[in-house]
């Protein structure tokens, strides 16, 4: 029986630069980073040989954990957002315009652009797509005032 739901984890390449973004480009608290070593690391994720850095941080109401493989790790291909099982994290703004240039100049990448709906149910909202230092696609999603 699920009784809650209590994080979404994403595999870096690289913990200091994903922790470093999150923390200062995006608000979030990092209240752990630490090495998992032995033999129930393998076991847990399947993955033979598995050593990892793990670190959870806590913001807008969500758990984000971020996994290195400092042992065992795989290939580090993109992940494009049209792809079976590719996720991303959505964060309401106020301002896109302002955050996309704040995210872009703390190192993030765009995938897509800011881009006005104009038809459909979520008509006069403002969204796009980006990417954080390690690849990881984040939305931004502006509403329109009058939502």
């Amino acid at each position: 029986m699920i009784i809650g739901f209590n994080h979404t984890s994403f595999t870096v390449t690289d913990m200091d630069r994903s922790v470093r973004f999150w923390t200062t480009a995006l608000g979030f608290e990092a209240r752990s980073v630490s090495p998992r070593t032995g033999s129930w690391q393998s076991g847990v994720t399947g993955v033979k040989g598995a050593e990892l850095l793990v670190a959870h941080l806590y913001g807008h109401g969500a758990h984000i954990e971020f996994i290195q493989y400092t042992s065992g790790a795989g290939r580090a291909d993109a992940i494009d957002p049209n792809m079976a099982c590719a996720a991303h994290v959505c964060f309401d703004v106020t301002d896109i315009e302002a955050t996309w240039s704040e995210l872009i100049a703390a190192g993030a990448i765009p995938q897509g652009e800011v881009t006005l709906v104009d038809n459909g149910p979520v008509q006069g909202l403002k969204a796009g797509y980006l990417r954080d230092p390690n690849g990881i696609l984040i939305e931004l999603v502006e509403a329109p005032s009058s939502w």
